[in-house]
């Protein structure tokens, strides 16, 4: 994956990461700036097949959380970014941000669980009773996630970088 693709995925999610834990909104300006900008960056460096990647990457990146919008775990602007992204890194791209990204945004489900003193209750509902654990109401900004995703999957492309093979 080209750098610039990888450095404005990861301003993206940054700034959605601020504005998200600030007000708990992602603007649909960022969102579709970085869906604009994934587009054509990769048309430009890769042609229209770098525009079809692109696109793919978007219609992925919003089948991945537009479930979770439905069941009112996730807001719009999370299911935006997580296109915007996927038109930035395209398909191939998105496979490790949606998995580190699930992966970040579980850890901070336990963790804030925890802080509410949530979690035994939860673990008890979901291992010992054997049923889905009552929702908590307590919402997460998932732009953590999401940019934590992004981070974790920039990691072996630094160090590909670092190490200059």
């Amino acid at each position: 994956m080209p750098p610039l693709p990888l450095s404005l995925a990861a301003m993206a999610a940054s700034i959605a990461l601020i504005t998200d834990l600030r007000s708990r909104r992602i603007p649909n300006w960022l969102t579709l700036s970085a869906l604009l900008a994934g587009i054509s960056v990769n048309l430009w460096l890769h042609g229209v097949d770098g525009g079809l990647q692109a696109l793919a990457g978007a219609a992925i990146g919003f089948a991945v959380l537009i479930p979770f919008y439905a069941i009112h775990a996730v807001g719009a602007g999370d299911v935006k970014l997580l296109a915007a992204i996927g038109a930035l890194v395209g398909p191939v791209g998105l496979v490790p941000v949606a998995v580190y990204g699930g992966i970040v945004g579980g850890i901070l489900s336990l963790f804030l669980l925890a802080k509410h003193g949530r979690l035994t209750f939860t673990v008890q509902q979901a291992l010992m009773m054997r049923m889905v654990p009552a929702q908590s109401g307590i919402k997460a900004p998932y732009a953590v996630a999401i940019a934590g995703g992004v981070y974790l999957a920039l990691v072996p492309a630094l160090s590909s970088f670092l190490v200059g093979t």
